[in-house]
C-alpha cells in the first residue's frame, strides 16, 4: 500500500477538524467566523487531499540526483574506452523492442545499421571486425515508452507528440517546433529546464533535451538518428538532428 505523503495527512487533518468544527460553532456556538473557518478548513483539506494524489512517487531532487548519477557513469566508461563518435539513436524496431543509442568504437558512425542488434552493453553493428559499439539507455529512451501511441513521419506529427512530452508530461520545457528537409531535422525547444553539462555522455549523445527528440524523431521516422548540433540561445535550445539510412 502507498504510504500517504505530508499532503493527503494535511488533507485528513483538516477535513476530521472542519468536520467537527463547522457544526458545532454553528448550532451550539451560533458564531458565524468559526462556522466559516470550519468550512474553509473543509475546501483547504479537500485540497490538500487532491494534491496529495497527484504529487509525484519520486521528488524532482530524487530523479536528478538518479539523472546525474547515472550520467556520470557512463561518461566514465565512455572516456575510459576514449568513445568520442557521437552516438546513433535507434528506434525500437531496430533494438530489440526497445529505443537505445549505439556509441560505435569507430570515430566516424556508419551511414546505416547492418543489422538488428541484441539486448546487451556492447553490440556488433556491422560486419567488420571493428562495427561494435556500446548500446547505452538514454532520457529519450524512456520519453518513447510514456507514449500513448507512436507519431507519424511527419514534421507537425513529431511537434506535437514532442511538445506534448516536454510540457506535457515531463514540464522540462514551454513548447518545440519542428521542421524537416529531407534528411535534416530542426527542432527548437523554448526554455528548456533541463540543463547541458560539458562531460562526455552529452559530448556522445546530447543533452537530456535533445536525447528525448533524437529518440522521438527515431521512433516516428523507424531510421537511426544523430544529434549533429545543439545550441542554447537566449533561454532556447536548437537542435540539429540527422537521419540515417535504415539499413534493415
Amino acid at each position: 500500500m502507498r504510504s500517504w505523503n505530508t499532503y493527503v495527512w494535511l488533507g485528513v487533518g483538516l477535513c476530521f477538524t472542519g468536520v467537527w468544527v463547522a457544526p458545532v460553532a454553528h448550532f451550539l456556538l451560533e458564531s458565524t467566523p468559526i462556522t466559516a473557518l470550519g468550512m474553509s478548513m473543509l475546501i483547504l483539506g479537500a485540497v490538500c487531499l487532491v494534491l496529495g494524489r497527484t504529487r509525484p512517487r519520486i521528488s524532482p531532487e530524487a530523479s536528478s540526483l538518479l539523472l546525474e548519477t547515472s550520467v556520470e557513469n557512463v561518461s566514465s566508461i565512455l572516456e575510459e574506452l576514449g568513445l568520442t563518435s557521437r552516438g546513433i539513436y535507434l528506434p525500437s524496431s531496430k533494438a530489440q523492442g526497445v529505443s537505445q543509442a549505439l556509441v560505435p568504437l569507430q570515430p566516424n558512425p556508419p551511414s546505416a545499421i547492418a543489422r538488428r542488434l541484441p539486448k546487451r552493453l556492447i553490440v556488433k553493428y556491422g560486419p567488420r571486425p571493428e562495427d561494435m559499439g556500446l548500446l547505452i539507455t538514454t532520457p529519450g529512451s524512456v520519453a518513447v515508452r510514456m507514449l500513448e501511441s507512436i507519431p507519424g513521419p511527419t514534421a507537425a506529427e513529431l511537434e506535437d507528440s514532442l511538445s506534448s512530452v516536454l510540457d506535457g508530461l515531463l514540464d522540462v520545457a514551454d513548447a518545440a517546433r519542428v521542421s524537416m528537409n529531407g534528411q535534416a531535422v530542426t527542432v527548437r525547444v523554448s526554455h528548456p529546464r533541463l540543463e547541458y553539462s560539458n562531460v562526455r555522455y552529452y559530448q556522445c549523445l546530447g543533452g537530456p533535451v535533445a536525447s528525448i527528440a533524437a529518440a522521438l524523431a527515431a521512433e516516428a521516422t523507424g531510421r537511426p538518428v544523430v544529434v549533429e548540433k545543439e545550441e542554447y540561445s537566449r533561454g532556447n535550445s536548437i537542435i540539429q538532428l540527422r537521419l540515417l539510412d535504415e539499413g534493415l
